[in-house]
């Protein structure tokens, strides 16, 4: 390795070991980011729907089940 003592070349090739590392950590991170932004979002829009479903203000049908067997 160029100017760099015998003695600390195990030392730099941990270092840079531990920058890819990072990097890579980094990334994994900016995606972990993006997931949970999608996630969040997706459970907005379920929580919304679900709150808007049992809004008792809204007119429900008075069907609650649909018959078994037709006679």
């Amino acid at each position: 390795m160029n100017g760099i003592p015998p003695a600390f070349q195990h030392l730099h090739a941990r270092a840079v070991d531990a920058e890819a590392a990072a990097r890579a950590l980094r990334e994994d991170n900016g995606r972990l980011r993006e997931h949970v932004a999608v996630y969040a979002q997706v459970i907005h829009e379920l929580r919304t729907e679900l709150d808007r479903r049992s809004d008792n203000t809204i007119q429900r049908s008075p069907v609650r089940s649909l018959p078994t067997r037709i006679t």
